[in-house]
């Protein structure tokens, strides 16, 4: 989803004078302390992550205790070293856990040098359950943070973190777009229901407030990495935010606001689609934004960074956690072999579009995800829960292309998402011309579902800053499938109109909640809640920014139950 854009040259200028902006500093005369919280992530029954960040180069120390019958002094489970490669991130990965306990942990930072010592508050997590075991289990999802001007309220902060915290979640998934690394947070908005964001008490997070790290005027990788690690920073600076990820385990995915508004690998230009003078190759920007997800989350660490991940939560449910950035087709590409185009993009530039099946996930990740598809079946799991950051039927995109002769009469808007939907985002008429998306390979997986009969599939997203409840039954080939689509979000960012959904798998909307044109409503920010009972009944509920469950404008309640098989 796009973000809004502030052009500040004033506060640009102001963090080259100062010398900031070109990475970490090592802070050897500042007291050692712990920067940003700890956090919990990618909790399986048998492992864990921690992650911590210091303020200097530190040896970093894990201590964990079961909570029942906790032992002291605390068996230390891991060792490493934060320095300014990692900006002072550190990762300790616990193994050999027992299932279905709850550990408490604490992180300790040593210098080296003198031994001075920190050590965090406790942190808390529950380790899955074995797989047979049939243990209720509650998930949240989010996605959607910072973005449009809505940041950290001065006096509420991330206010709905307090809310996710209060069910006691066994873990949370954040979808996507934890960041708007393309975003800026201005100390004072012309938002009428938000006017005001939080200033960071950090000079050099400050300064990057006012200014997009996607800015093309950052010259050097230094001065582009610092930029994205503020974003990150910012965000982490909120005290409702930072102890959830403490005491809540956390499955991190991205979306595009990591890196930049609706990006794919091939594109050659920055600038290109867009329409602007950066001329950078789009990996300038993929790097750091890959760099500091890995840095600022409790995601596994693996040097392939890989995203998509399976977490099994015994006998009742498995999460699949997709990527559906990294290796997908060009977004302007049409989706079917032997469709052609004839275009202009923004910039004024002519091209000729060769149409393919197009791929969002890329030919090794689709096959993960159907091999563990069908292997939960197998096995029995109750709920396969597949949580993708592009919602399936929501038609997405903020760029256009145009006629190729004449005037620059939009032709379409280039799908960023699964779904092809109407020629533009301003029609209303409900056809379905658009030409790109990722639709053919959506059928294609959805077919292979309905062929092996895998039963209960779940799709989670956020991404479109409204929440929204679907039932799919589906016609022609794929009739008889049955699947739902639950979307949330945003957890604090603008919140949009709900748009036309695409009708080529036939969506029943059950529910649907965002902000009407009326700029005096509230954004309606959110959150998804699953809760899976021990017989396999599974209710999702969608609540507000007070933690309750809002009816929509129809009337009909932001929850729904529903039971295996159904």
């Amino acid at each position: 989803m796009r973000s809004l854009r502030v052009r500040t040259p004033a506060a640009l200028s102001l963090i080259l004078l100062l010398g900031l902006g070109g990475g970490g500093t090592s802070g050897a005369a500042e007291p050692l302390r712990i920067t940003h919280g700890i956090a919990s992530g990618d909790v399986t029954a048998t492992d864990a992550v921690i992650w911590a960040r210091a303020n200097r180069a530190a040896r970093m120390v894990v201590d964990v205790t079961p909570a029942t019958a906790p032992v002291w002094p605390p068996q230390r489970q891991g060792v490493t070293q934060v320095d300014a490669a990692g900006d002072f991130t550190g990762k300790v990965v616990l193994s050999g856990l027992t299932a279905d306990t709850r550990y408490v942990y604490w992180v300790r930072f040593i210098d080296t040098r003198d031994g001075t010592e920190v050590v965090s508050p406790a942190g808390q997590f529950r380790t899955a359950p074995a797989d047979g075991a049939a243990r209720p289990l509650t998930l949240v999802w989010w996605g959607d943070l910072g973005g449009q001007n809505y940041c950290r309220d001065p006096e509420r902060g991330y206010a709905i973190f307090t809310h996710m915290a209060r069910l006691n979640p066994d873990g949370a998934i954040a979808n996507g777009d934890s960041v708007y690394v393309d975003g800026v947070c201005p100390p004072v908005t012309t938002l009428p229901d938000h006017p005001r964001n939080a200033l960071s008490g950090d000079p050099e997070v400050a300064a990057h407030q006012l200014v997009p790290a996607t800015d093309p005027r950052w010259k050097r990788e230094g001065e582009v990495l610092a930029a994205f690690r503020a974003k990150w920073k910012y965000n982490l600076e909120d005290e409702a935010y930072r102890r959830f990820r403490a005491h809540t385990p956390h499955y991190f995915q991205w979306d595009d606001h990591e890196v930049i508004n609706d990006w794919y690998p091939g594109e050659d230009r920055v600038g290109t689609i867009r329409g602007t003078p950066d001329t950078r190759p789009i990996a300038a920007l993929i790097a750091p934004g890959t760099k500091t997800l890995f840095e600022f989350t409790p995601i596994r660490p693996d040097p392939t960074h890989r995203i998509y991940r399976g977490f099994r939560f015994g006998r009742l449910a498995e999460v699949f956690l997709l990527d559906a950035r990294s290796y997908r087709d060009d977004n302007i590409l049409p989706d079917g072999a032997g469709k052609a185009l004839d275009v202009r993009l923004r910039d004024g530039s002519r091209r000729r579009l060769e149409g393919k099946a197009k791929s969002i996930l890329g030919a090794e990740q689709r096959g993960w995800l159907l091999r563990g598809l069908k292997e939960a079946q197998a096995r029995g799991v109750v709920w396969k829960i597949v949580s993708t950051d592009d919602s399936l039927s929501t038609p997405t995109g903020g760029y256009q292309l145009f006629a190729p002769e004449g005037a620059m009469a939009p032709l379409f808007t280039v799908r960023d998402g699964w779904a092809a939907g109407m020629r533009l985002n301003t029609d209303t008429d409900g056809n379905q011309a658009n030409p790109t998306g990722f639709e053919s390979e959506l059928r294609a997986i959805l077919a292979f579902i309905k062929a092996e009969r895998i039963t209960n599939v779940i799709w989670l997203a956020t991404d479109v800053h409204y929440a929204r409840l679907l039932r799919y039954e589906p016609t022609g080939d794929l009739a008889g499938l049955v699947f739902h689509e639950f979307i949330a979000g945003p957890a604090n960012a603008g919140s949009f109109p709900p748009r036309a959904l695409s009708t080529t798998l036939a969506p029943v909307e059950l529910y649907v909640r965002g902000r009407r044109l009326d700029p005096a409503r509230p954004s309606f920010v959110n959150f998804g809640v699953l809760r899976i009972a021990a017989d396999g009944a599974l209710t999702v509920e969608i609540r507000d920014a007070e933690g309750a469950i809002p009816s929509d404008d129809a009337g009909r309640p932001g929850t729904l139950t529903l039971t295996p098989g159904r």
